[in-house]
């Protein structure tokens, strides 16, 4: 298996340093955030998805819902602070700080997905969902779905979280 340690060698070292990026956030900005981070920081993705390569989704899934289970410690971010972070500070926080939140476990799902498309032509169709439960009107939840031949599969690592959305904003990867 994976460990935060086999990643964390084949990246640089995380700066710990933050940008503000807006003073209050809103749903839309939160879905616009997180896909321009993972555009943002694919290249660093390309440095160790290798290590979790294969050509089926649904081992790839489990395997990265396995790492993010154990290896990444969850606590929802409040409200009045939202990040998005590179791969190293996803690991470190989550490892070894304060917890991440769904965002970053999304990000970092689709960040390895992502960067085994580009690298080994893995064609995985993956899309973030931002979702809300129970009649929600606007999205709180987001996760990482990928497609095989048979069904969608959702990678999901959030404690607590499952059952249908009521509301779906589909984005691919």
């Amino acid at each position: 298996m994976v460990t935060p340690e086999m990643v964390l060698t084949r990246l640089p070292a995380s700066l710990g340093e933050y940008e503000l990026l807006k003073e209050r956030q809103y749903v839309p900005d939160i879905v616009s955030e997180v896909r321009k981070a993972h555009r943002m920081f694919g290249s660093f993705y390309d440095q160790f998805s290798y290590l979790f390569y294969n050509r089926n989704p649904g081992v790839v899934a489990d395997n990265l819902y396995d790492f993010c289970r154990k290896y990444l410690r969850y606590k929802e971010e409040p409200k009045e602070f939202q990040s998005s972070l590179m791969p190293q500070g996803i690991i470190e926080l989550g490892n070894q700080g304060k917890g991440v939140d769904c965002k970053h476990y999304a990000l970092f799902i689709a960040g390895v997905l992502g960067s085994l498309n580009r690298l080994y032509d893995c064609c995985f169709e993956g899309y973030f969902y931002f979702v809300g439960y129970d009649g929600a009107r606007e999205p709180y939840h987001v996760y990482v779905t990928v497609l095989d031949e048979k069904c969608e599969i959702w990678i999901d690592p959030t404690p607590g979280s499952g059952g249908t959305p009521s509301l779906i904003i589909a984005k691919p990867l």
